[in-house]
C-alpha cells in the first residue's frame, strides 16, 4: 500500500474524550459540514443543542449510550466522531473535520485514537452511515473493509387523523417532554397504541420525528400526532430495505459495516 505523506499538523494533534467546553464547536462544526436542507430534521438546528450536548458530555464517562472524541490542534477542536455503544458493535454516528484539515489524514488520526479510548471487549464490528450522495465518505468506509448493510429512507409527511375508526392513544413521557421541548427546542416521548409503542422526537416547531415505517398503517398513532399539534409535519427515518415509498424520499443514506481489527489494520498502516 502507497504511504501518504505526513501532513506536519498532526504531530501535533491530541485526540481525547470530548468536555463540556467542546460542545459549542461541535456544533458550529455540525452545522457547516451537515447538509443545509436536511439540517432543519436534526438536535443540530434547535437553539438548546449547545446546553444539551454540554449536559450529554458531562455524563458521558458514565456510561451514556452515545460518547463523543474530539481531535484538537493547538487547543482548537479540529474533528470530532461521535459513536454509539452496542454490545458487540460500535457504531460511528457522526465524524466531521474542519475544512483546513480535510485531505489532511486527521480523519484516519481521529478514528483511530477514537476506537483505542472508546471500544470495549466484544465489540467487534464498525458500524457507520453516510448520504448515499456523499461518495467520498463510503470510498472511505470501503478503504476501511466497510460493506453497505442497510438503505434507509428521509420520509417527510403529513399526519392525518382517520374518521370512522376507533383509535385509542397514551402518551408517556408528555410533560417532561414538553419541558425539554421548552429548554431545548426538541425533545423524546414515547406514543402508545393498542399495535405497539414509538419513540417520537419533536423537532423544533415544525416537525415529528420517527424511527420506523410501520406508523403510517397505524391510524391509532396518526391520529394522535395530529391531536397533539396540527401544524407538524412527521419525518421518517427508518430502513428502506426491501420497501417501496409510499411518500415522496427527502434523502436517503446507506449503513455500512465492517470488523473492527480489519479497519485498525487499515488505519495502522497510514502514519501520523
Amino acid at each position: 500500500m502507497t504511504r501518504v505523506p505526513l501532513d506536519q499538523r498532526l504531530q501535533d494533534v491530541q485526540t481525547r474524550r470530548a468536555v463540556p467546553d467542546d460542545a459549542a464547536e461541535v456544533v458550529r462544526i455540525f452545522r457547516a459540514g451537515f447538509p443545509p436542507s436536511l439540517l432543519p430534521y436534526t438536535i443540530y438546528d434547535q437553539p438548546g443543542i449547545v446546553d444539551y450536548l454540554r449536559g450529554m458530555l458531562r455524563w458521558q464517562h458514565v456510561g451514556t449510550t452515545s460518547v463523543t472524541i474530539v481531535s484538537t490542534y493547538q487547543g482548537k477542536v479540529a474533528a470530532w466522531a461521535q459513536f454509539h455503544r452496542h454490545p458487540t458493535l460500535l457504531f460511528l454516528n457522526h465524524v466531521y473535520v474542519t475544512p483546513e484539515f480535510q485531505g489532511a489524514g486527521l480523519g484516519r488520526v481521529l478514528l483511530r485514537g477514537a476506537i483505542d479510548l472508546v471500544r470495549e471487549p466484544g465489540q467487534i464490528y464498525l458500524g457507520s452511515e453516510a448520504f448515499s450522495t456523499n461518495k467520498g465518505a463510503h470510498a472511505w468506509y470501503r478503504s476501511l473493509g466497510m460493506e453497505p448493510s442497510d438503505r434507509v429512507h428521509w420520509v417527510e409527511l403529513i399526519p392525518e387523523p382517520v374518521q370512522g375508526r376507533r383509535a385509542w392513544w397514551s402518551f408517556d413521557g408528555l410533560v417532561t417532554g414538553l419541558a425539554a421541548q421548552k429548554r431545548f427546542g426538541f425533545s423524546r416521548i414515547l406514543l402508545r397504541t393498542r399495535r405497539t409503542a414509538y419513540v417520537i422526537r419533536t423537532l423544533g416547531r415544525h416537525f415529528y420525528r420517527g424511527n420506523s415505517f410501520d406508523i403510517l398503517d397505524d391510524a391509532s398513532a396518526m391520529t394522535a400526532l395530529h391531536t397533539l399539534d396540527p401544524k407538524r409535519k412527521l419525518m421518517i427515518i427508518a430502513s428502506g430495505e426491501g420497501r417501496e415509498p409510499r411518500y415522496p424520499i427527502v434523502a436517503q443514506s446507506t449503513q455500512v459495516r465492517g470488523r473492527i481489527d480489519t479497519a485498525l489494520t487499515v488505519l495502522g498502516s497510514f502514519p501520523g
